[in-house]
């Protein structure tokens, strides 16, 4: 390859004129030369590298492109050549490479000898994809030719060529005719006589049919819808010297109409970026439309040469083709370079087979394809198997089974047997999963080779391969026994199969009764027929609780969904009801504050001037601790707010409301219980307010007297009402009647919870009837909810326990100090052993205490010798007096 050398100018001492030195070494060589000389030992060892990579994996693209670019910056010309001569035998190249290897090689094609392999160099680059920058190479390639003796026949025919191929290009195809038109233009000039002769007969006959030749070219163009045509029409009545005539106005007005629908789409094309797929895929749906051959050709070119990589681009050109066209010219280059560019597709490769064995191809141009395609590295194993199929069907129909076809039949076992082996050693079972290949061997052998025990061989393969529950398999085996085989054989196999097929029991009893029917005994019939009944009634049966299952199965799924939608919508409107207290918080938020800081005031206040009282009878200097006197009723009035007394006489007509939330607003309470009587207020016990519990109860005096507790709720097992457990504790009251609602009318639903308002995870929902609770615990225990399960059963509350207290009276025990509960032991024992009495008194009275008359038993002191002590003696002693 050349290289273009650019001189540096020098002045008359031999400097460069921009007045730079090179420093020379003791040999005269400069330092430019040494790092040059690095620079092509890194090219020679990257070249060397890429070369090796190439030779070991030559189906990749991309190393072949890295070795080009290096070797044409290295300037390795006859390197370069061959790298380019390897890669456009595997993979056709693209418009930049071709125009990169052209544009080296016309300037070195100047002897004449160079010009057929320029010829068959350009020839090569039009047929990989329409590019018109390639065709316009060639055709200047043509016309730099013009000396020889046909030159301008050369130059024609390569034009006419380029206009069949890229003239109906509707954005590019001008450029073309317009280089056409150039050329016939340059040669009416040359034949044009000179000024001050007289043109010869000769001369003006070659002077006319040359003017004629570029009216034509006109005519031509005008009739092609192209861009930018107005300005051709414009161009050829400048031209010819007045308008055109009306031939011509006719066919130009033709154009510019389908120029007009093809606007819109191939202004899309222009707007879009490559590889431009859908855009491409509408114009070719209009253009079938329209049912042009030329065009329906050029504009598949089109959008192959951005969408090469597209089998199904490629297939859809085929199928036109060879259905339409049916030229088989035309289709069996298409096809060779369908494969390509895509030889990974299967569907090409048996495309290209059928080509070829409709074209009539000899039998090793049809191998030679077919074991081209096995070494393409196709992805799957269905791709194999479709290209294995169609070519074993090449070879079945090779076979001429009226004469000698000993050779055609082998060639057709061994190339079975060997699709057989590959599949199954590169894919296993997948590769032929209902086993084809073999069931068309089975067919061919019973059939056609009358070899039934082969076939049988083969058959029996595939069904110890899982296929022995699929009726589908064993109906196509008992098709092909019944054909080839005997009865014996066939209710043999229909028994087996009767046993085995699960998924369409009913068309092997099918098929057994009336194999029976038609070649069996009466016996014979009415035992298939016994045999079949029992069969279906066991199937049915296993249907039954498969069914019952599956159902069960999706009403727990569609519960679970339901349940979750009802959860995220319950979630929503929690989180919408924080949001609207905390918007309710901050509009208060400074009156609360000021609040809370004056009872803060008001307790330090009582804190100082509390006192705490001495014992009573205490004289003398106040212990530690002691600051002054009881507080008042006044101050305890201040600290805790005002008393209220009890008055009975509105017990009627006034309810106790407790729990409430702090920010709640007292004209709220008000409006809530504006309207209600005691009897319907005392129902909005445990309502939910602002998210707490708010418990209503009846006004007494409970200083007076304690009222034995009433409990609100059923003590006895209640059949319409359930208990549920495990909810998730972000389930409100509407969320738990609508997962429970799903399974029948839901009178109420009461949520257990803390008095902070926040769920326990408990709730109690009571049905109208007893038999919708009973339905519910069936489907609704064990529902999932989000990640907890739900435990639900009938509600039975177990009996509750007395207070400790009070059984204590009913036995006749007298209750325990404190007012803690004591834990007891199996045999009634306090636990708790500690002795209320000090231990001053415990260890012993003194001697002015004990009575004269105290009692002893057994050297033992009476329990009565601390009753002789008085308050004060008590007091004396606690004081340490």
């Amino acid at each position: 390859m050349a290289e273009n050398v650019e001189k540096m100018p020098v002045d008359e001492d031999g400097d460069d004129v921009d007045g730079t030195e090179e420093d020379m070494d003791a040999e005269g060589n400069s330092d430019s030369d040494s790092s040059d000389s690095g620079d092509e030992d890194q090219l020679e060892q990257k070249i060397y590298e890429l070369q090796q990579k190439v030779t070991e994996n030559p189906y990749i693209y991309d190393l072949h492109t890295q070795l080009i670019t290096t070797l044409r910056q290295a300037g390795e010309l006859e390197q370069l050549r061959r790298a380019r001569e390897k890669m456009s035998e595997i993979f056709p190249l693209s418009e930049e490479l071709w125009l990169a290897w052209l544009r080296d090689e016309v300037p070195l094609a100047t002897a004449e000898g160079d010009r057929p392999k320029m010829e068959k160099l350009f020839k090569q680059a039009t047929e990989d994809y329409l590019s018109i920058p390639v065709w316009l190479e060639y055709v200047q390639y043509a016309i730099g030719g013009m000396g020889t003796e046909d030159g301008i026949q050369n130059v024609r025919a390569v034009f006419e060529k380029s206009i069949t191929a890229a003239g109906l290009h509707t954005s590019q195809g001008a450029n073309i005719w317009e280089a056409y038109r150039e050329f016939e233009n340059a040669v009416l000039a040359g034949l044009m006589p000179q000024p001050g002769t007289v043109p010869t007969r000769e001369q003006e006959e070659a002077f006319a049919a040359q003017n004629k030749r570029v009216q034509n070219l006109f005519r031509r163009q005008l009739a092609v819808p192209l861009l930018d045509m107005e300005e051709t029409l414009q161009e050829f009545e400048e031209w010819s010297g007045g308008q055109a005539e009306s031939g011509v106005r006719q066919v130009y007005v033709k154009a510019v109409e389908l120029l007009d629908r093809l606007r819109p789409l191939e202004a899309a094309l222009l707007s879009a970026e490559p590889p431009r797929y859908k855009e491409y895929q509408a114009l070719i749906e209009h253009e079938l439309t329209h049912d042009d051959p030329a065009r329906i050709q050029c504009v598949f070119e089109r959008a192959l040469q951005e969408n090469c990589l597209h089998p199904d681009l490629w297939l859809q050109y085929t199928k036109y083709l060879v259905n339409k066209l049916r030229i088989p010219s035309l289709v069996l280059p298409v096809f060779e370079r369908a494969v390509r560019n895509c030889p990974w597709s299967s569907q090409v490769w048996q495309g290209y087979l059928l080509a070829q064995e409709r074209r009539g191809e000899t039998f090793d141009t049809v191998k030679g394809t077919f074991e081209r395609a096995l070494t393409c590295g196709m992805a799957s194993g269905s791709d194999y198997l479709l290209l294995w199929t169609g070519y074993c069907d090449y070879l079945r129909r090779r076979v001429d089974w009226q004469s000698d076809h000993t050779e055609q039949l082998e060639t057709l076992r061994s190339t079975l047997q060997r699709a057989v082996d590959h599949l199954m050693e590169h894919f296993g079972t997948e590769g032929d999963p209902t086993g084809s290949l073999r069931q068309f061997w089975a067919t061919m052998e019973g059939k056609f080779c009358k070899n039934v025990e082969k076939a049988r061989e083969l058959w029996n393969s595939i069904m110890t391969e899982g296929h022995g529950s699929t009726a589908r398999m064993w109906l196509e085996y008992y098709r092909l026994e019944r054909m080839c085989g005997d009865n014996k054989h066939c209710r043999r196999l229909l028994q087996k199969a009767l046993n085995s097929v699960t998924d369409w029991p009913e068309s092997i009893t099918e098929a057994y009764i009336n194999f029976e029917r038609e070649e069996g005994s009466l016996e014979l019939y009415d035992l298939a027929v016994v045999k079949c009944e029992a069969q279906l009634n066991r199937i049915n049966e296993r249907r039954e609780k498969a069914a019952q299952k599956e159902a069960m199965q999706e009403e727990q799924q569609k519960n679970q969904k339901s349940v979750k939608k009802i959860l995220k919508k319950s979630e929503k409107q929690q989180q919408n009801q924080q949001q609207q207290q905390q918007h309710k918080q901050q509009q208060h938020k400074s009156g609360i504050k000021s609040e809370v800081e004056m009872q803060a005031g008001q307790k330090r206040k009582f804190k100082e001037e509390f006192k705490t009282p001495p014992p009573p009878g205490f004289k003398g200097e106040p212990p530690p601790g002691y600051k002054g006197e009881t507080p008042t009723k006044k101050a305890k009035e201040e600290d805790h707010g005002i008393l209220v007394q009890h008055d009975s006489s509105k017990d009627s007509r006034t309810v106790f409301v407790s729990n409430l939330s702090y920010s709640l607003e007292e004209d709220l309470i008000k409006e809530m219980f504006i309207k209600f009587c005691v009897h319907e207020a005392l129902k909005l016990d445990r309502e939910l307010i602002e998210g707490r519990p708010m418990y209503v109860s009846k006004c007494e005096d409970r200083s007076a007297t304690r009222s034995k507790p009433q409990f609100k709720f059923a003590m006895e097992i209640e059949k319409n009402k359930l208990f549920v457990k495990g909810l998730p504790f972000t389930c409100n009251k509407e969320a738990v009647t609508n997962i429970f609602s799903q399974h029948g009318k839901v009178k109420d639903v009461r949520l257990v919870t803390y008095r902070s308002g926040s769920s326990k995870g408990i709730a109690y929902v009571e049905y109208e009837t007893e038999d919708e609770a009973t339905q519910a615990v069936m489907k609704t225990d064990g529902l999932l909810v989000g990640e907890h399960t739900l435990s639900v059963a009938i509600s039975n509350p177990p009996p509750r326990k007395q207070p400790e207290a009070r059984r204590g009276e009913e036995f006749g025990r007298t209750p325990s100090l404190g007012s803690g509960k004591k834990e007891t032991d199996q045999r009634g024992k306090v636990r708790t052993q500690v002795a209320l009495v000090p231990r001053s008194v415990k260890r012993g009275p003194s001697s002015s205490t004990i009575s004269a008359d105290s009692n002893t038993t057994n050297g033992q002191q009476s329990d009565k010798s601390t009753v002789g002590m008085s308050n004060a003696d008590f007091r004396s002693m606690l004081l340490q007096k």
